[in-house]
Order: C-alpha cells, then sequence, then structure tokens
C-alpha cells in the first residue's frame, strides 16, 4: 500500500467516526476472544455480587464492607478465589495454606515491587520498591539489623521522657481530646527521637516539620495502587516535603562529619538508623546517597508511626470497655510497681520502666495480639504475578495481583472461634501452642515481614502504660458505647475520627 493510497484509506475512516468506532469495539472483542482462548485452564473461580459493573467489578461491594465481601467470596468460593476492581485481577487467597504460598514465594513470582510503585512519590526513586530486589533486601536490613535488644534497652527511657513530656504540654490536667491525633502526635515523636536522632527531633518541634510530615502523608492515596501512572494530588506538596527532610538530614549528617573531624579518636556516634545509615555501605562497597538515606528514614518514620497510633487506639477503646481485661492489665501493673522503690507503690509512674520489665507485662500482650487480630493495620498485602503460578489445584496467572487478607482472615470462623469476639485468652502461651501457622499475620511474613515490630511494640507498651497509669479516661460521644468503625479510606484502617473523642482527668496518689 502507496503512502497516498494510506492517505486516502485514513482520510475515508476518519470523515466517517462511526467507522472508529466500530473498528474500536470489534479490536476489543478480539482481544477478549484471544484472551479467552489461550487463558491458562483452572483458573480460579471468579467471585462477583449484584451490581456488578463491568470493568469497575466488585469495587461497590469491596470499597463498603471489603471484610465481609471478601468472607462471601471465601465461603461461596473456598480459599482461592478472583474479583475484579477497576479492570486488574485481584486473585485472593485466604487460607493458613494460600498464607504460607503468599509468603513464601521468592520476588520473581509474586514481586512486591510492581504492587507497590505508588510509593516512589513519598519515599522518591531508587529507595525501597524502586529499586532491584537485592539492593531493596540490603536496604531492609540496614535497619532491621540494627533493632537488637541493645538498643531497646538504650530506648527505654528516651521513649519514657517524651511520653512524659508530650503529655504535660498537651494534655495537662484534665479536659478531651482526640485519641488517635494524640497518640498519632506522640509516637511521630518517639520515632523521631530514637530512630532519627536527637537533633532531628529537636528541628522537627523548632521547625515546624510535623506539617511537612502531614503533606508526606497525605501522598498516600489508595486509587494509586491500581494507577500508579495517574497524577498524584499531592505529589508537589510531598515532593516539596522530601526534600525539605532531605536539607534536614544533610545539615545533620554534615554536623556530624565535622564533628568526627575534629577528634576522631575521642567522637562518639549517636546510636540511631540515621547514624547506621551515614556509615553502612551496600555489599558492593557502595555508600548510600543522601536520597536514598532520606527515603529509608521516612519509610521507618511512617510505617512505624501508623501502625502504632491505630493499634494503640484500637486497643484502648476495648479495654476501657472490658472490665475484666482493663483489671487485669492494671493488676499486673501494680504487681510490677510494687517491686520497685516505695516511691512507686502510690499507683502512679513517676519514675523508669526497664526493659525487662516492659517484657514481663505477658498480660499486656495478650491485649496486643487480640487487638492486632481484630484490627490489623494493613488490611490486605498485594504482590504482582510475574509468572504463571499454581496454588491448590488452580493457575494464578501473570499479570493477576494475588492478595492476602489479615483484615478478613483473621475473622474467619475456620480460623477462630467466634471470631468477631474480643478475646485476649486466645494468645496465652499455652493457647498460642494451638495456632495454625499463619493464621495471625498481622506483622506480614517471610522476607518482608514488618522489620520495626519490636520496636513498635515496646513504644506501644510503655506509652500506654504511662497513660494508663496516670490518667482516667472515657471514650464519649459517637464512641462511648460502641468500638470505633474502620475506615478504609486510608492506606493503614484505621478508627474512624468521631468515635475517637476522649475524656481525660490525672489520676491522684493513692
Amino acid at each position: 500500500m502507496t503512502s497516498s493510497t494510506m492517505e486516502t484509506f485514513v482520510g475515508e475512516i476518519l470523515s466517517q467516526p462511526w467507522r472508529i468506532v466500530v473498528a474500536l469495539a470489534l479490536a476489543c472483542i478480539l482481544n477478549s476472544l484471544i484472551s479467552w482462548m489461550t487463558r491458562p485452564k483452572n483458573l480460579p473461580p471468579f467471585y462477583a455480587e449484584y451490581p456488578y459493573i463491568p470493568w469497575l467489578g466488585s469495587l461497590v461491594q469491596f470499597a463498603t464492607g471489603p471484610r465481609e465481601f471478601l468472607q462471601r467470596a471465601a465461603k461461596a468460593k473456598g480459599d482461592c478465589f478472583t474479583i475484579q476492581l477497576f479492570g486488574k485481577q485481584m486473585t485472593f487467597l485466604m487460607g493458613t495454606e494460600g498464607h504460607a504460598k503468599f509468603f513464601k514465594a521468592p520476588e520473581k513470582t509474586f514481586d512486591i515491587r510492581e504492587a507497590y510503585k505508588m510509593t516512589i512519590t513519598t519515599f522518591g526513586p531508587g529507595v525501597c520498591y524502586d529499586c532491584p530486589q537485592s539492593k531493596m533486601a540490603q536496604q531492609f536490613a540496614l535497619f532491621k539489623d540494627n533493632l537488637s535488644h541493645e538498643k531497646f534497652v538504650e530506648y527505654m527511657s528516651l521513649i519514657q521522657e517524651e511520653v512524659a513530656t508530650f503529655f504535660e504540654e498537651q494534655w495537662g490536667d484534665e479536659g478531651e481530646a482526640d485519641l488517635l491525633a494524640s497518640l498519632s502526635d506522640l509516637y511521630t515523636l518517639t520515632s523521631s527521637r530514637c530512630l532519627l536522632g536527637p537533633e532531628i527531633r529537636k528541628k522537627w518541634k523548632s521547625s515546624g516539620m510535623g506539617q511537612q510530615y502531614l503533606a508526606l502523608d497525605h501522598s498516600f492515596v489508595p486509587i494509586l495502587f491500581f494507577f500508579p501512572w495517574i497524577p498524584n494530588p499531592n505529589k508537589a506538596k510531598c515532593v516539596t516535603a522530601r526534600k525539605l527532610f532531605e536539607k534536614m538530614f544533610k545539615e545533620v549528617i554534615d554536623e556530624r562529619n565535622k564533628e568526627k573531624a575534629k577528634d576522631p579518636q575521642n567522637f562518639v556516634p549517636p546510636s540511631d538508623i540515621l547514624q547506621v545509615l551515614m556509615e553502612a555501605s551496600y555489599r558492593d562497597g557502595t555508600k548510600l546517597t543522601l536520597t536514598e538515606i532520606t527515603g529509608i528514614l521516612l519509610g521507618v518514620l511512617l510505617g512505624g508511626q501508623h501502625t502504632s497510633n491505630v493499634t494503640s487506639t484500637w486497643l484502648m477503646a476495648h479495654l476501657l470497655k472490658d472490665e475484666k481485661w482493663m483489671k487485669a492489665v492494671m493488676d499486673e501493673q501494680d504487681a510490677i510497681f510494687r517491686k520497685k522503690s516505695e516511691s512507686d507503690r502510690d499507683g502512679l509512674y513517676p519514675s523508669q520502666l526497664t526493659y525487662e520489665e516492659v517484657q514481663g507485662m505477658k498480660i499486656f500482650d495478650q491485649v496486643m495480639c487480640e487487638t492486632l487480630r481484630l484490627h490489623p493495620p494493613f488490611f490486605q498485602l498485594s504482590r504482582a504475578v510475574m509468572v504463571e503460578s499454581h496454588f491448590q489445584k488452580y493457575t494464578i496467572p501473570k499479570g493477576h495481583i494475588v492478595n492476602i487478607s489479615p483484615g478478613a482472615a483473621h475473622r474467619l470462623p475456620q480460623l477462630w472461634d467466634e471470631p468477631d469476639k474480643f478475646d485476649p485468652d486466645r494468645f496465652t502461651e499455652e493457647a498460642k501452642k494451638e495456632h495454625k501457622p499463619y493464621s495471625w499475620i498481622p506483622f506480614g511474613g517471610g522476607m518482608h515481614a514488618c522489620g520495626g515490630r519490636r520496636f513498635a511494640w515496646n513504644s506501644l507498651k510503655v506509652s500506654l502504660t504511662w497513660l494508663l497509669r496516670n490518667y482516667e479516661i472515657e471514650f464519649v460521644g459517637a464512641g462511648a458505647t460502641t468500638i470505633p468503625k474502620e475506615d478504609y479510606t486510608t492506606m493503614v484502617v484505621s478508627p474512624t475520627s468521631k468515635h475517637c473523642r476522649i475524656k481525660y482527668r490525672r489520676r491522684t496518689k493513692k
């Protein structure tokens, strides 16, 4: 076909738009037919409910009640099924066997980086999910390996100092507050003090970095999970905030290097993650860039703060409405404090808890475990299927998104008796021996299990112990009689804000 003939052909097509519509329709039909004819056999069963909207799929049901929707799907189709959302085939593995498959699969089969590309806006290029798997693993290991027992012992006094100062300045003797918001602010400060260092903590307070942190936080827009390439409405603010954090980190790094150069023999490096990253190298000897250090630190900060404040709020909501477990927790703490000095026997919390004492709060651990079972911070975890994979009798095609859902699986009756009941007795040492492997997965698992869970766990116990021993607290308004509802509009599932109002009063000495 000559160029003139082609031009004539194109001109005729454009002069009659209906032909374009017909051609596109035929192309779509042909593509669907080819996909149907070449699809693998034994696909996971497809689940949908009325109203099912083409391309959008089960969006209505998933958006309005995701846990109940997935549980209905599991009841109808079993442990493996596929739903459609925004044109994507989302395959869910719901039971413990599926969880094991998900966590044990190599990156070349189920790739986390392809599933979470929307985080690049927040953390920056070349960090976390925007680098080769081997490099990503090294970045994660840098902070995981440095949250040791010795570090936790050192962090104890820092956390307790931050907690006491925060509530003294922000709450005073009595009043009302949004518990979720207060704990969010608190854990941002404890994390910045322990993990980022004293200079960052000081700058945080004096430089208004809290507002810049919110800009980073708001860059997590759920729709970007499906379409990471669409414009992020908060991208400009996020990029500006990240650059300001990078500038702040550079100032601290330069100052530390200057101090070390003055007296290398007597220089004592701070014991925080910033210093670890400053001194670290990849396996090939390459040092981390400032952009990489910034992205990793922001990832640590955002991940730890979010999960801690939502879990703490859920825990307090259950504990303050359950006399049995509230008494059990307080009795356990009384026993610990009775062993301390005479000045601590007034029932308050004037002195430092030790790491060993916090570790000894086994009833508190049970309450936390049960809170995380009922309210895992992340409703679902996702991976992109990179090569055709097999589970049970099903073939999961390349191109699907494979998911597990702690939020739905933790409430399955085949995994937990009376799954909707708050019952910390499920997590006594004896009871845990009966748990099925991969039935409790609030921190994920496998190579991507939460690396900061021990730090968050201890920080949460210390903070809430201080709060319970120093204040009488009750929920008011919509949250006075009911456990808060889940807010699924954010990446980390939080309690609805209207259920988080509390009234507090400082306890008096006995």
